[in-house]
């Protein structure tokens, strides 16, 4: 569950600020009706129409989950409500709290994200703090879009058709591998983040990060830690629609030997290269990178790592430095070098491992 309005970098604070009001403001007035605000009985439906609460107190809105582990969103949007205090969203199932928001005075709307845990009937129980609050509240229900992704494969257009929906994409894969979750703007607005998530088959999350108004897209670097199906999240922070651009793309990987250049070509953007070379003990290498024909103007990051995984050496390949060297003294075993551009370039680098005389 997760509820947002406005930017989600203050949702922390803000709702451990509601945590505190919640604990010292008096009991509502009076008990939740059993029966919407001023009459309205209309269900919510998933992508219908909203359905508009006049307030006066506590109010109560219903709708109906089809299937155990529905995706689901409920959408508040505050019309004429005053904002005295914070209004508090409870989505309830069979007598038990399914999840909660809180629309603080300061937002104008206000999304709970949640998955159902049975099918059945539900209701979202609004209950404004301030006993004075009136006015009208328009709750809406929005659902998701799936979709697959091919790790290593082709990128898909995903498009947010209702405020409040998300878009979930499912991709089969192996344990240990690496992979990077490349994400593009497309009409989405930049104003605010479009959230990404990867979670493993048992949920865990892999990697996670945002599209933000700072830059067009995302890239997120994760190995899996197991194998099997794999989910992405994709949620924008606001009701706006749009589209964005996802791909999968996989780890070029090579090996180096003394004395020989070796040729290294990305050819994707996003993707990410692991080099490696066996060592014995004190040997003394120098490692050097150049640029041929990257074609992005951002770094491309240098990170050599030993054989139980410690960074030895870094370094940066950019327009301004397009050849850095790496000297080190090594230990017996398999070095590693990954190659990481920051930006979406593409394009290739010469690697030459020497021994000095």
């Amino acid at each position: 569950m997760a509820a947002h309005s406005g930017c989600r970098r203050w949702a922390l604070a803000a709702l451990l600020t509601a945590s505190f009001l919640i604990s010292t403001a008096p009991a509502p007035a009076k008990a939740v009706s059993t029966a919407p605000a001023k009459g309205r009985d209309r269900p919510l439906t998933v992508g219908g129409p909203g359905v508009v609460l006049d307030l006066a107190g506590p109010g109560v809105a219903r709708f109906t989950a089809t299937t155990a582990g529905q995706r689901l969103s409920v959408v508040a949007r505050r019309k004429t409500l005053t904002a005295g205090d914070n209004t508090d969203l409870v989505i309830r199932h069979d007598g038990a709290d399914v999840a909660e928001g809180t629309l603080l005075t300061t937002w104008s709307d206000l999304t709970v994200d949640f998955t159902a845990p049975a099918p059945g009937a539900y209701t979202v129980e609004v209950r404004p703090r301030a006993a004075q609050d009136h006015g009208t509240l328009q709750l809406s229900l929005a659902g998701t879009t799936t979709g697959t992704l091919t790790a290593g494969g082709s990128s898909r257009l995903v498009s947010i058709g209702k405020p409040g929906e998300r878009a979930f994409l499912g991709f089969e894969t192996v344990a240990g591998r690496q992979l990077t979750l490349v994400a593009r703007r497309g009409s989405i607005a930049r104003d605010e983040y479009t959230h990404l998530e990867v979670r493993g088959p048992g949920g865990e999350v892999q990697t996670a990060g945002a599209v933000g108004y700072e830059a067009d897209y995302r890239t997120l670097d994760f190995t899996t830690t197991v194998g099997g199906r794999h989910t992405v999240e994709i949620n924008p922070d606001t009701l706006g629609t749009g589209t964005l651009t996802v791909q999968l793309v996989g780890t070029v990987t090579a090996e180096l030997t003394p004395g020989k250049p070796t040729r290294l070509t990305l050819t994707r953007p996003g993707e990410r290269a692991r080099v490696t070379f066996p060592a014995a003990e004190n040997d003394q290498f120098r490692l050097t990178a150049r640029r041929t024909t990257l074609t992005g103007s951002e770094p491309t990051r240098l990170r050599l790592t030993t054989p139980v995984g410690l960074a030895v050496a870094d370094g940066a390949l950019t327009t301004a430095t397009p050849e850095v060297t790496l000297p080190f003294s090594a230990s017996a075993g398999t070095y590693t070098l990954e190659v990481d551009p920051e930006g979406l370039d593409t394009g290739s680098l010469t690697l030459e491992l020497t021994k000095p005389t």
